[in-house]
């Protein structure tokens, strides 16, 4: 019975707990409490998007495309309860630009939704004077907030400003696509443009690049019309421009810039143009050469590692790609390749000389450079340096703080002289109290008569039996052989 009526009352609290979480589970569901009022954002929506599709923001915290400076910008926003438009709700639209230490762009306006539930305001990116793209440039955030029936809702989205389709270099090149900066008469001249687009979706420009010669006359204009630019960073290679005879020698520059459209047919600079300079020579010189040579000691022992730095030039017009020997007498230290050297540039070199297997003596240093194709002047390619000697190695006395022990082993070792310590002191205690507790035995006990009669008579040992005669030990009082007391033969 008793049983029962438990399993009675189990059943009951596990009936209402059942009935507490669904009624929990269905007011939630519903999005009602318990007066079945609406209690949080489920059903109420707005979607804040701009005009950029088809990426425009449309969708919960979407970014949306990039802007340029001062293009308009259209923020729309959709209220809706339940999917259905809710007309007549005010709208906030706040708007923050990059943070910067310039200056820090807000805007903020309201609008009202129409019969569709649609609420719009607009503005134009801002082109103010002085640090435009400091203040201007970068990531801005727009967040639209309404409130719908006591409980205010938002939306967010993020865009780009910047320019839409932008330079970043120019660069002149040869047929190969190899970078130069110097060119002869009758040469073609090739160049590498380096574009960047931040939209989300391809653009089209039309790309210029303007030459001049020294006394800034035009040798030519490469036209590129409606140039597909993906989004992202893309290196375009464009051919080619012939360096006509009668250009003037010395430096010349190179001008790009990128359009909508070709300007004769209304187009308009997407961006401020690059530029970048070379040179108009009689004849390419090709030269490279060793400059110098220096060890980080004079002296070494045996065994001990060098460093070696070369430093070698470009001498010459063109960028360079050559190998480089370092030497110790005539056995060679190591190679190194330096790779498109830039003309008039250095580069330092550092080389690891390992002396371990030399003899004591004095070595002398040296570098070599490579030939590189049409070079005449080969006698700069090589550069010998002074002498380091090689000492034979000796064994120095160890100095104090080569025997400095990490602290971890120092804390462990003091630990363990304490333990042994310890263990040394419990000893000794424990000896002390053996002996004082054998010394107060020694000092309460009872010489027994068996005793007595091995001090009267240290050296018998045995009895003999008076009845069996029997020999028996001494320190027996029966015999025990036919259990004779004994208790007097030894007075």
């Amino acid at each position: 019975m008793s049983f029962c009526r438990k399993s009675l009352v189990r059943m009951f609290l596990l009936f209402c707990l059942v009935a507490m979480m669904c009624q929990w589970m269905f007011l939630h569901g519903l999005n009602l409490d318990v007066k079945g009022e609406p209690t949080s954002t489920m059903y109420r929506s707005i979607d804040l998007y701009t005009q950029k599709e088809p990426y425009s923001g449309r969708g919960p915290d979407q970014p949306s495309d990039a802007f340029a400076p001062q293009e308009e910008a259209i923020l729309y926003a959709y209220v809706t309860y339940r999917d259905d438009p809710v007309p007549g709700k005010i709208v906030a639209f706040e708007v923050h630009g990059p943070v910067n230490r310039f200056e820090n762009l807000s805007i903020t306006r309201t609008a009202v939704t129409d019969a569709n539930g649609m609420a719009n305001v607009s503005f134009r990116i801002t082109w103010p004077n002085g640090y435009r793209e400091e203040a201007v440039f970068g990531v801005w955030n727009v967040v639209a907030v309404v409130d719908i029936a006591e409980v205010a809702v938002n939306d967010t989205l993020s865009f780009l400003v910047g320019w839409i389709i932008e330079l970043i270099k120019v660069e002149t090149v040869d047929v190969n696509n190899v970078s130069r900066t110097s060119f002869m008469k009758d040469e073609h001249m090739c160049f590498r443009l380096t574009v960047k687009n931040i939209a989300m979706t391809d653009k089209i420009a039309t790309l210029i690049l303007d030459v001049y010669d020294n006394l800034s006359v035009s040798l030519g204009q490469v036209v590129l019309v409606d140039e597909q630019i993906a989004p992202g960073v893309t290196v375009l290679f464009i051919e080619d421009l012939l360096i006509p005879e009668w250009a003037s020698l010395g430096g010349g520059v190179v001008y790009a810039n990128a359009y909508t459209a070709s300007p004769a047919s209304g187009g308009v600079p997407w961006c401020p143009q690059v530029s970048t300079t070379f040179w108009i020579v009689k004849v390419i010189v090709h030269d490279v050469a060793v400059v110098s040579v220096v060890p980080s000691v004079t002296e070494a022992f045996s065994g001990q590692a060098v460093d070696v730095s070369v430093i070698v030039r470009n001498e010459g017009d063109v960028g360079e790609t050559f190998d480089v020997y370092a030497y110790y007498d005539s056995a060679l230290i190591g190679t190194f390749t330096v790779r498109d050297l830039a003309p008039q540039a250095e580069k330092d070199i550092m080389f690891r000389w390992c002396t371990r297997c030399l003899e004591p003596g004095n070595y002398t240093l040296s570098a070599e450079a490579s030939v590189v194709p049409g070079e005449v002047d080969v006698e700069d390619n090589r550069f010998v340096d002074g002498v380091v000697r090689i000492k034979p190695w000796v064994p120095s006395p160890p100095s104090p703080a080569e025997f400095v022990l990490p602290k971890w082993l120092l804390a462990f070792l003091f630990l363990l002289t304490v333990l042994v310590g310890a263990c040394f002191v419990l000893l000794i205690g424990l000896a002390l109290c053996c002996m004082r507790r054998r010394k107060k035995e020694a000092q309460y006990a009872v010489p027994t008569p068996s005793v007595k009669r091995r001090k009267e008579h240290p050296f018998k040992t045995t009895k003999t039996c008076s009845v069996c005669g029997r020999e028996f030990p001494g320190v027996r009082t029966f015999c025990p052989h036919c259990y004779t007391f004994h208790g007097k033969d030894y007075e």
